[in-house]
C-alpha cells in the first residue's frame, strides 16, 4: 500500500493479540531502496518483504540500508536473513544495537537475573517461564553488520528528508523518523492508533514509563499529520493520539495508588491482578507484572509509593498519611 514516498508490506505474527507488522519500503538517497523494520521469520514474511522489493521494480542488491525502529522481535526478526540477502547494513539507535548484540551472546546468568527478579515480585513459575523466554530467539537470524544513529542526525529516504528522534519507553533504543516538510511520522510503536504499546519493567532502564511519557510529549510535539504505525492502521491528529496514550497511563497510575490505599501492602503481582481484573493467559500474566512494575517504580521513583522487601518479596504501600 503507497504512502507519500513510502510503501507497506503488513506481515503476519505469532504473537497473541498481535496478528500483524508492517515492514515500510522507500526510495532510498544513492539509487536504490531502504527497508524499515523487518517482521520475523513466521510464515510467509520474509518472501512477502522480498515481492514488495520486486513490487517496486527492484532487486535484493538495490537495498542500501535496513533501518529498525527498535529491537523487539516482530521489527528485527528477518533483519539477518535480510542483511544476508542484501549486503546492507543494518542501522540502529546504539543502545538497540547493545540489545541486539547482547541476544547474539546470550549470557545464562541474565536469564537467572531475570527469574529472581520476577520471584521477586511475586512470580513462582520459573521452569516454564525459562523454557518461553528463551524460546522467543532461537528461530532469528541477527545481523552481523550494524550502524547507529541517534536524535539530532537526518536520513534521507522517499524524496525527503527524516530527522530522526530519540522515544524510549516501549524499548530503549526505540527511534522515530520525522520527514518535516509534509510531517509524516514513521512511528515504530510509540504511538498506536487503536491500542497503547506495551511498556514494562524488569529492573533496568530503571523508569521506562517515565520514558515514555517524555516520549509521547516529544511526539506530540512534532505535531504529525500523518503516522505510519509498526501496528494497525495510518492515522492522523498524532499529537492528539499521544496525549490520549499519555491520559490512559496517567489513569492507570491512579488506579494502581487506589488498588494500595486500598488493600496495600502488596506485592505487584497481587497488584496486577487487581488492574488487570481478568483471567489472564500465561504469556500476558508476564506482560501485566511487566507493565504493572513499569507504574509502580514510576510511583515510587516520584515518592508516591514505598516498598519493602518481606520474606524475599517487595511489598508496595501508599505513604500512611493517603491511608484511611
Amino acid at each position: 500500500m503507497p504512502f507519500p514516498g513510502i510503501f507497506r508490506v503488513t506481515c503476519d505474527t505469532p504473537i497473541p493479540g498481535l496478528p500483524h507488522v508492517h515492514v515500510y519500503l522507500a526510495e532510498g538517497s544513492s539509487g536504490g531502496i531502504v527497508i524499515i523494520d523487518t517482521a520475523m521469520p513466521f510464515g510467509d514474511s520474509f518472501e512477502r518483504i522480498q515481492r514488495g522489493i520486486e513490487w517496486m521494480g527492484r532487486q535484493p542488491s538495490d537495498v542500501e540500508r535496513i533501518y529498525l525502529t527498535h529491537a523487539h522481535p516482530d521489527h528485527f526478526g528477518c533483519a539477518g536473513r535480510l542483511q544476508e540477502l542484501t549486503g546492507a547494513p543494518v542501522v540502529c539507535h546504539p543502545f538497540a544495537k547493545r540489545a541486539l548484540e547482547a541476544m547474539g551472546n546470550p549470557d545464562p546468568e541474565r536469564w537467572k537475573q531475570r527469574l529472581v527478579v520476577y520471584a521477586q515480585h511475586g512470580w513462582e513459575e520459573e521452569d516454564e517461564l525459562t523454557g518461553r523466554m528463551s524460546s522467543s530467539f532461537t528461530q532469528m537470524v541477527l545481523p552481523q553488520e550494524m550502524t547507529t544513529i541517534d536524535e539530532g542526525d537526518t536520513v534521507t529516504f522517499g524524496g525527503g528528508d527524516f530527522e530522526i528522534y530519540w522515544t524510549p519507553g516501549h524499548e530503549e533504543g526505540h527511534v522515530v523518523f520525522f520527514r518535516r516538510h509534509d510531517r509524516l511520522l514513521v512511528v515504530g510503536d510509540t504511538v498506536l492508533g487503536k491500542i497503547t504499546p506495551h511498556i514494562g519493567w524488569m529492573g533496568e532502564p530503571d523508569d521506562p514509563l517515565g520514558q515514555f511519557l517524555d516520549s509521547l510529549e516529544k511526539v506530540a510535539s512534532l505535531d504529525p499529520s500523518l503516522v505510519l504505525p509498526g501496528h494497525g492502521r495510518p492515522f492522523d491528529e498524532g499529537a492528539e493520539r499521544a496525549h490520549s496514550i499519555a491520559a490512559h497511563h496517567e489513569a492507570r497510575l491512579r488506579r494502581c495508588m487506589g488498588i494500595l490505599i486500598r488493600r496495600g501492602p502488596l506485592n505487584a503481582l497481587q497488584v496486577a491482578h487487581d488492574l488487570f481484573d481478568r483471567d489472564l493467559m500465561f504469556f500476558e500474566v508476564r506482560l501485566a507484572l511487566a507493565e504493572t512494575l513499569a507504574h509502580l517504580e514510576y510511583l515510587r521513583l516520584r515518592g508516591r509509593l514505598q516498598h519493602e522487601m518481606v520474606d524475599g518479596v517487595w511489598l508496595y504501600e501508599a505513604p500512611k498519611r493517603l491511608i484511611p
